[in-house]
């Protein structure tokens, strides 16, 4: 098990955000654990999740009905946007398109705002090589492209909730781990 619902909760209220319920708890850090046996990784997966739902309490875009690109504006955890993203994410969950024939069902509940969060970390991030080149930047670059570019305030912002998401959990996992940093390159290094 690499975070648990308790662990989960710490940080959240580390960060001042409330609690989530234990069913909801189990369900966000299950299919966490489920996606991956790494810390680091689903460090980065969680901190995402936290910044783009506002710590678990949004699974829809803000004013998304107005979006240029509704019906198929943010949702999940993970703020899914985008026909092809819908279509890409129901044919693996479901192997169908049901989610581009009812894309609300995408925030209908946290099981199915988790697993199409799940589904665009392994389908996307991963493959762009963030997780595994511990670049957190990376990821962010992969969520949301052009509107948060390396070094820009909204980028620097996300990176300082990392490492305040990163140091709470190895905190409260009583893990020593050597601190991410980014450095001059916007690229990830371990320091101690």
């Amino acid at each position: 098990m690499v975070v648990t619902t308790e662990q989960l909760n710490t940080v959240l209220s580390d960060l001042e955000y409330p609690p989530l319920s234990e069913e909801d708890a189990e369900i966000i850090v299950g299919q966490t654990n489920d996606m991956t046996d790494d810390f680091e990784e689903a460090v980065m997966f969680l901190t995402q999740l936290i910044h783009e739902s506002g710590g678990f309490k949004h699974r829809k875009e803000h004013e998304g009905k107005t979006k240029k690109y509704a019906p198929f504006y943010g949702r999940g955890y993970i703020q899914l946007t985008y026909e092809e993203n819908y279509q890409g994410a129901s044919m693996a969950i479901f192997g169908d398109e049901r989610l581009v024939k009812n894309p609300k069902m995408v925030s209908d509940s946290v099981e199915m705002s988790m697993r199409v969060s799940v589904w665009f970390w392994e389908a996307k991030v991963r493959p762009a090589v963030g997780p595994s080149n511990h670049s957190f930047n990376r990821t962010t670059q992969v969520i949301n492209g052009e509107l948060e570019p390396p070094g820009s305030d909204k980028a620097e912002g996300r990176h300082a909730l990392f490492i305040k998401v990163y140091n709470s959990f190895c905190r409260v996992a009583n893990r020593n781990r050597s601190i991410p940093k980014q450095d001059d390159n916007n690229e990830w290094c371990s320091v101690l």
